[in-house]
């Protein structure tokens, strides 16, 4: 008897129906359903690879705009980890980690930031998948879900305890913003976590503009809603906060905390590198959401906008440049042309052209040399300064007092010379005084420490001073 003949009557005239269709694709895979009742599923424990933050066997997820110390984090974590030093589960016992990477090179900058955080090299490996095509094997990239077996065989038998993959985008198929891509991937990690008991922690980047920081974490929100645990990365002058925004099973506790990143010599078969490496501050009273936010709030306000604050300090540090050059940086991180072109017009910006064939220059209004054009502010009527406010510009505070304090001398009836007032300030001086004043000057959108002795930014995490002007100066 055929299977036709065996359907219902509704489909018995014609093609099977839908219902049959499936339970005979169902019979014919062999995929049916089983049954475990809970009086038989022994209760045990939550354990933690890191007490209170990330449960084991579990995926956990870091996210934060680029640039922001993620990886640098993960590597300091698994160090301790190496070591037996990071407080959990397996404090006191070191244990093995993997790492893949798509984007970072072992030999420069894995490895140094490895050492730079103390970790036995020893007990953190380098996973990779080989894929053997025409009888030639040859590195791939991993994908998800089709590598799921491999990358479990690989942590079993290396005994590792967790593993990180950086970024995930790129071991995902199908896309990053579809619900259903994205929990396929998410869901085989989630799989393997639950079959080797390692945690599986990946990357992901941060969309722009403030809101909710839970939605900030660019593609599907299935990114966020598949795993245990997750910590966001933002910036806060020269410190980096985070903020754990999700944890499942951890009780509630400090929710954010931060971390800065100090430069540090370590050795390489090339001679001395500097790597960055983490030094921990402690909690946080300041979430990531506060710190996305601010900035957000400041464009609401009609202050400073980041692009203006980059364009400003660009060109305040490479002088007139012309504007191609100008465009093409401000794209690297990440301003459109529309809003860079708003700054252009808020700072006064002026634009030249020059030579043949023409090139239009951009550069500070407050320059010397500079000829105002039509971008440039609106002159506001002048108002003539008094010789107490001359004064304040530029005398301390202690003369200030003095000033305004001292009696007022009896007249004597006798005419007096007139007393000249010093120069004001020319707009070159002024700026060259705020920028010695600031502590910290943004650099391709970045807000860096700036070094208290020479002046310039610091820009590989040193300090408030670069490590050759400290060198230098103790040797004065």
């Amino acid at each position: 008897m055929t299977r036709k003949e065996e359907v219902c009557f509704d489909c018995s005239v014609g093609d099977p129906c839908d219902k049959h269709v499936a339970e005979q694709k169902a019979a014919d895979y062999g995929r049916q359903a089983s049954i475990e009742w809970a009086s038989n599923i022994r209760p045990r424990k939550q354990v933690w690879l890191w007490e209170n933050r990330i449960p084991t066997a579990t995926p956990s997820g870091l996210a934060g705009r680029g640039g922001t110390g993620k990886t640098t984090y993960v590597c300091h974590l698994l160090a301790r980890l190496s070591r037996g030093q990071l407080p959990g589960q397996y404090y006191g016992q070191p244990r093995r980690s993997l790492i893949w990477s798509g984007e970072d090179s072992w030999e420069t900058v894995l490895v140094p930031r490895l050492i730079a955080a103390g970790a036995d090299l020893n007990m953190i490996g380098r996973l990779s998948i080989a894929s053997y095509v025409d009888g030639e094997t040859c590195e791939v990239t991993p994908r998800l879900p089709l590598d799921t077996h491999a990358m479990a065989e690989g942590i079993r038998a290396s005994g590792a305890v967790a593993v990180l993959l950086d970024p995930i985008a790129s071991t995902m198929s199908g896309d990053l913003h579809r619900e259903a891509d994205v929990r396929m991937a998410v869901d085989a990690l989630a799989r393997v976590a639950d079959e080797t008991g390692a945690v599986m922690m990946f990357v992901r980047h941060f969309g722009k503009g403030g809101g909710n920081a839970s939605d900030k974490m660019s593609g599907s929100h299935a990114f966020r809603d598949a795993v245990r645990s997750l910590f966001l990365f933002a910036e806060d002058g020269d410190r980096v906060v985070v903020t754990q925004d999700k944890g499942n099973y951890a009780p509630r506790g400090e929710e954010s905390f931060a971390f800065r990143l100090e430069s540090i010599t370590v050795p390489t078969d090339d001679g001395p590198a500097e790597v960055a490496r983490v030094v921990e501050l402690g909690s946080s009273e300041v979430s990531v959401g506060d710190v996305i936010n601010r900035a957000h709030q400041y464009d609401d306000a009609g202050e400073r906008t980041a692009a203006e604050h980059w364009l400003q300090d660009y060109l305040t540090e490479n002088g007139a440049t012309p504007s191609k050059v100008v465009k093409a940086e401000a794209r690297k991180e990440g301003i459109s042309e529309a809003t860079l072109k708003r700054a252009k017009k808020k700072l006064g910006v002026l634009d030249r052209a020059e030579g043949f064939p023409r090139t239009s220059t951009w550069d500070l209004p407050n320059r010397p040399n500079s000829e105002p054009t039509a971008l440039a502010h609106e002159p506001t009527e002048p108002t003539e300064p008094t010789g107490l406010d001359q004064h304040k510009r530029d005398e301390p505070t202690e003369a200030i007092l003095q000033l305004a304090h001292a009696p007022e001398s009896e007249p004597t009836g006798e005419p007096t010379a007139p007393e000249s007032d010093p120069p004001a300030p020319t707009p070159l001086t002024t700026r060259r005084q705020e920028l010695q004043a600031r502590r910290t000057i943004r650099v391709k959108g970045k807000e860096v420490p700036r070094c208290y002795i020479c002046a310039k930014p610091v820009m590989a995490g040193q300090g408030d001073a670069h490590l050759g002007c400290l060198s230098k100066q103790e040797t004065a």
